[in-house]
């Protein structure tokens, strides 16, 4: 049995950081498996605050590329934002700077400049040679996302052309996936691997098991949570029988004779179900959950969300098959109207985004229109901070998308673009921009529909 927690996990990256910080190299990647890239990306993270505890001081670049000369506009107006005022300093790192007397309250960036990665190097020079951190580099840090292909040829260029010698770049590539394998070759730049060996699967699991018998650990609930976590495991471990384990789960869960538990067994094996493409179990576990929750909403509040995550799940098995889109769209119209009685506003906003993608990818561009418009409106609702980092986003790239694709709707595309500097800020392009990709493979829209 791995002991590995999470705080140890940290402290191996940690570890493998601080093994490169003793020679000189122009760019480290992160080389790394999926299930290892949250705890990657958030040490960078850490470290791009002020509370990060190496001596470098790091720069977290969240833009997607697309093309060169849009990827770099993008960066430009994500760098101009860093100097924006905000309520929050916590994690400032300029307000710190100044907090602490490094620089003077008047500093202020060069706006003028032209919108390219040169102008932001230029800026962020100025900004070190202010400072009285000689010894240190300043490491700029471009977060995984959907990268379009370029990003290779983009940084390669960047080491060739622009860095001064206090200047690093860091990334982090997915093992199965590489897309930054070249860069290891640079003709001109030192560009160094490192990979952890981390245990980030048995850290997490560790860590909820912890929790769990910190109470109980022979009680039937923790025996039933940690069944939940087995189950969802036996969908990636091939020493693990899917079904076995689901059928324990429903008996802990008829054991407890709780009804939102019996429930919550028959959902997390609906979900189980489906990871493994296993379509009749998931619908007839999907169904159960739904028959049982849905007559105790009005009275229990734990059984709305196992009903609305059920009938999300039965949604997307529908969604498998091309001829059973009207019973998802069924199931999405059923899931809005319980959303709107229970004032479930980011549900709601859900439910009208799957009713528009449906729609669209049938091309059925009247519903979709209408859909998406219920949808941006139901998340006028969310708080700024989840509007900017939810599927609003997707809402709002696929209203835009139907307003390119479709005379009808593109003389309002003023009103909408109007509508995303209000909701989400002046930067909305530069959101939307991670998600276009995903939305034009997810519709396989081959060509532009006509109406």
């Amino acid at each position: 049995m791995s002991n590995a927690s999470i705080a140890h996990e940290l402290a191996k990256v940690r570890n493998k950081w601080e093994s490169i910080t003793t020679f000189k190299w122009d760019m480290a990647i992160w080389v790394c498996d999926y299930h290892d890239l949250e705890i990657l990306d958030k040490f960078m993270d850490i470290e791009a605050s002020p509370i990060g505890v190496f001596k470098d001081i790091f720069f977290r670049f969240q833009s997607v590329f697309t093309t060169d000369d849009v990827f770099e506009e993008h960066l430009w107006t994500e760098f101009l934002s860093w100097f924006n005022t905000t309520d929050d300093k916590q994690y400032d790192l300029i307000h710190a700077y100044k907090k602490d007397g490094f620089l003077s309250e008047d500093y202020e960036v060069n706006r003028t400049l032209p919108p390219t990665f040169k102008s932001v190097v230029a800026e962020l020079k100025r900004l070190k040679d202010l400072l009285p951190f000689k010894e240190e580099n300043f490491i700029l840090y471009f977060a995984p996302g959907m990268h379009e292909t370029g990003l290779e040829a983009w940084l390669s260029m960047q080491l060739k052309d622009v860095l001064p010698n206090d200047f690093r770049l860091a990334a982090i590539d997915i093992d199965v996936k590489r897309k930054l394998s070249k860069l290891k070759k640079h003709k001109t730049a030192r560009v160094v691997e490192i990979k952890p060996n981390l245990d980030m699967a048995n850290a997490m699991r560790n860590e909820m098991n912890k929790d769990s018998d910190s109470v109980k650990p022979h009680a039937p609930s923790t025996k039933f949570q940690k069944q939940v976590r087995k189950v969802m495991d036996a969908t990636v471990d091939d020493g693990l029988d899917v079904e076995k384990e689901a059928n324990l789960l429903l008996k802990y869960g008829c054991q407890l004779k709780k009804l939102t538990t019996k429930a919550t067994a028959h959902l997390i094996c609906a979900i189980a179900f489906f990871n493994i493409k296993d379509k009749d179990p998931a619908f007839e576990n999907a169904d159960k959950a739904i028959d049982m929750a849905e007559p105790e909403i009005k009275q229990s509040d734990e059984a709305y969300p196992i009903w609305r995550s059920a009938l999300m799940i039965k949604a997307s098995l529908y969604l498998v098959d091309k001829k059973t889109r009207p019973e998802a769209i069924k199931c999405y119209e059923k899931l809005v109207a319980e959303t709107a009685n229970q004032g479930d506003v980011f549900y709601t906003m859900e439910g009208y985004r799957m009713l528009a993608l449906v729609n669209y990818q049938s091309k059925n561009l009247e519903a979709a229109w209408e859909h998406v418009i219920f949808s941006l409106q139901a998340g006028t609702n969310l708080p700024l901070d989840v509007k900017r980092a939810s599927t609003y986003l997707f809402t709002a790239s696929l209203a835009k998308q139907i307003c390119n694709d479709a005379s009808k709707y593109r003389k309002l595309e003023p009103m909408l673009v109007q509508q995303f500097e209000k909701e989400i800020g002046a930067d909305w392009d530069n959101l939307l921009q991670g998600t276009e990709y995903l939305n034009l493979k997810y519709v396989n829209r081959k060509k532009p529909l006509k109406v």
